[in-house]
């Protein structure tokens, strides 16, 4: 009798999966991968983040087997599947806000090197600006300035609290204006802001 016989209930799935069951998890991803990926590429319509989403969920899964209080597995997945689809897509909108304020602010064409410099000179002093920051503070900031991640999502990956990577934010987001003041004040007056 094959052992992956022994978690035919959800109630069996997990609790092989609980006691670190490697059977009981590759039972529960053949039921529940295909329609949590479909679930996921219905409101991206992308195969590869589709694909991606649904794979972090497992690995999330597997990593805290013995500390989930899951319950209904199935509705656990999808509610799994509909939150890390949001933050997606809330990462995207957010990503897009600030390529497109950049791309105003700073118009780059090829034919005006002119841009292009003050472009690389403001990513340059950015990025100097961004790395004189402490450690922690410079994971938070990328993660949420640069990556566009969620308060809750940078908490979840850092393992701090929300208020603190809020502390880190604000820390992170005066600091940055100081040093970045004379540049900033100089790029307005050379644009005739």
């Amino acid at each position: 009798m094959s052992h992956l016989n022994l978690y035919t209930t959800e109630e069996q799935m997990l609790q092989g999966l609980r006691l670190g069951s490697e059977e009981a998890f590759e039972v529960i991803f053949k039921k529940h991968w295909r329609p949590l990926y479909n679930q996921a590429f219905a409101k991206i319509q992308s195969r590869e983040e589709a694909e991606e989403i649904v794979q972090s969920i497992f690995s999330t899964l597997w990593e805290k087997r013995d500390s989930f209080l899951i319950t209904n597995l199935s509705f656990y997945l999808q509610t799994a599947v509909r939150n890390r689809v949001i933050n997606h897509i809330r990462q995207k909108v957010t990503q897009r806000k600030y390529w497109d304020y950049y791309k105003n602010f700073i118009p780059q064409q090829k034919e005006d090197t002119e841009n292009t410099v003050i472009y690389t000179d403001l990513s340059e002093a950015m990025e100097n600006a961004v790395s004189k920051l402490p450690k922690k503070s410079q994971q938070v900031f990328r993660l949420s300035r640069m990556e566009g991640r969620s308060t809750s999502e940078i908490a979840n990956r850092l393992k701090l609290s929300e208020k603190a990577i809020q502390y880190h934010l604000t820390k992170s987001l005066k600091e940055l204006r100081i040093q970045l003041k004379d540049f900033i004040l100089c790029l307005a007056l050379f644009m005739g802001m």
